[in-house]
């Protein structure tokens, strides 16, 4: 079972809390969170091709396997003609990883893949229910991590809809807006590619009806089946102390590579010393402060009341850039509802920038909407 389908696992009945964390706080935020400097190192790119966030490996977690050229060629082979056109040496490449360098298993899994592809087309997915109410779900890509990979945030408390099947194109939209913003081109001169994302869920809103397993179901089989090797690092925030004797139970039965995957660590606003040291090894100065002030705002109720995320807003971003008039008009609006009165919700200020007049980095169904269509 991959990491995904462990969260999963974990999100439908429980999750994990740092055993070491015992404060948390929900308090109101303000303009005034600090959030400069707590000293860190930042994660390398060699760490992360190894999956090794914390530094090098270690001989409790030696780098992980990496398939061979031969590998890759032979899995590309036993594929059918149809297969083999929309098969690459990296969707190989993963699957044989995933697979533990099983030929014959990686090139069924891929053939699998392939054809819920066809059948899904997984890149026009299409979230209804966000589109007729932007605040029902609240899980999106919102940045970059220091060496590309892109973040998504998501955050319990804002979304409204536990509807599975909706639960379900979401994901799917937002794992392949993910794909469709990782760099083309590797990090660094030697490095691997991107091609996996970093995903910081916040758990502050949690309730019973995060306990459907229906959802941690579709976690457990999307993950596993059609997006291997995808999830880079995990970051948990406040999981509720429920969770501390399933982690126990099964914290044994994963592997230490992947363990050093996930971390758990809650928002305290009094000290958030501990959050703000582990995601500045991550991510650039602006980005670990746009986590830390949107999950401020996101645990003050009136400012959460007034949230939603509106892809009709980024939609119009991308295509026109900030200079237009209503796109201004917007982000003010949008900066207006936070504690500090600077903070965007939308996403990161490089995020942005990354995005202003390059509407093809978003996907296909995202780029054609406009401002107009229930802007928030």
């Amino acid at each position: 079972m991959g990491l995904l389908s462990r969260v999963a696992f974990m999100q439908g009945k429980s999750s994990v809390p740092d055993p070491l964390d015992t404060a948390s706080s929900s308090s109101t935020a303000s303009c005034d969170l600090d959030f400069a400097g707590a000293p860190t190192t930042p994660v390398t790119a060699d760490a992360v091709a190894n999956d090794c966030g914390d530094g090098p490996a270690t001989a409790a977690a030696q780098p992980k396997y990496w398939p061979s050229q031969e590998e890759v060629a032979a899995v590309l082979a036993a594929l059918g003609e149809e297969d083999r056109g929309f098969c690459d040496a990296a969707m190989a490449n993963r699957y044989l990883r995933a697979t533990g360098g099983d030929r014959q298993h990686a090139a069924k899994r891929v053939h699998d893949t392939l054809t819920w592809q066809r059948a899904e087309q997984p890149d026009r997915m299409v979230c209804t229910a966000c589109r007729a109410d932007h605040k029902s779900h609240y899980m999106q890509v919102v940045g970059h991590d220091r060496i590309g990979r892109p973040l998504i945030y998501s955050c319990l408390a804002l979304a409204t809809n536990r509807d599975v099947e909706d639960n379900r194109k979401h994901m799917i939209s937002t794992f392949e807006q993910a794909i469709r913003l990782m760099p083309q081109a590797a990090p660094q001169p030697g490095s691997r590619p991107v091609e996996s994302w970093c995903w910081v869920l916040d758990f502050h809103g949690f309730s019973v009806r995060d306990c459907d397993p229906r959802l941690a179901k579709i976690f457990l089989n999307l993950s596993a089946a059609h997006y291997p090797e995808r999830l880079g690092t995990f970051f948990v925030v406040s999981a509720p102390s429920v969770f501390n004797t399933l982690w126990r139970a099964i914290s044994h039965f994963i592997d230490p590579v992947t363990k050093q995957k996930i971390h758990f660590v809650n928002f305290n606003r009094k000290d958030n010393s501990k959050l703000e040291g582990l995601l500045g090894r991550y991510f650039d100065g602006d980005t670990t402060a746009w986590l830390l002030q949107e999950m401020a705002d996101n645990r003050d109720k009136g400012l959460a009341l007034s949230k939603a995320y509106s892809y009709p807003d980024l939609s119009k971003l991308a295509a026109e850039g900030r200079g237009a008039p209503d796109v201004a008009e917007a982000q003010a609006a949008r900066r207006a509802k936070s504690s500090c009165r600077r903070h965007d919700h939308l996403g990161s200020p490089a995020f942005l920038e990354s995005l202003e007049g390059n509407p093809d980095l978003l996907l296909p169904h995202l780029k054609q909407l406009s401002l107009s269509s229930s802007a928030l």
